[in-house]
C-alpha cells in the first residue's frame, strides 16, 4: 500500500502518539526501549514514517538511554532512534 500523496517520510507537528501500552509520547517520558534498555523520550528530531505493511505511519524519535537492559546506569546518555511500536513505560510490572 502507497501512503497518503506519496509521502513516506512526514513531519512531526505533535500529534498524538502513544506508546505500545498506550501512554501519550511527549518528551521525558521514560521509557523501555525493544531491547529493555531504559531512558527518555527526547521528540526534537522526531518524524512518520510509512510503514506500508499496517497501511499507517510510525513516529520515529530518539530516546537517551541512560540504563542497560541489565539494570546497570551508563556513564553517559546514548541516544537511540525507536518508533512508537518498539517503546512501553512498563514491562513485567516495572516502570522505565
Amino acid at each position: 500500500m502507497n501512503p497518503p500523496d506519496g509521502q513516506y517520510r512526514k513531519d512531526y507537528a505533535g500529534e498524538r502518539v502513544l506508546t505500545v501500552d498506550g501512554k501519550p509520547l511527549v518528551d521525558g517520558l521514560r521509557v523501555f526501549t525493544n531491547n529493555l534498555d531504559t531512558g527518555t523520550v527526547d521528540l526534537s528530531r522526531a518524524e512518520f514514517e510509512w510503514h506500508a505493511g499496517e497501511g499507517r505511519y510510525h513516529l520515529w524519535f530518539d530516546v537517551l538511554v541512560d540504563t542497560n537492559y541489565k539494570g546497570e546506569k551508563l556513564d553517559r546518555p546514548n541516544r537511540v532512534m525507536q518508533s512508537d511500536d518498539r517503546v512501553v513505560t512498563l514491562f513485567e510490572g516495572r516502570e522505565a
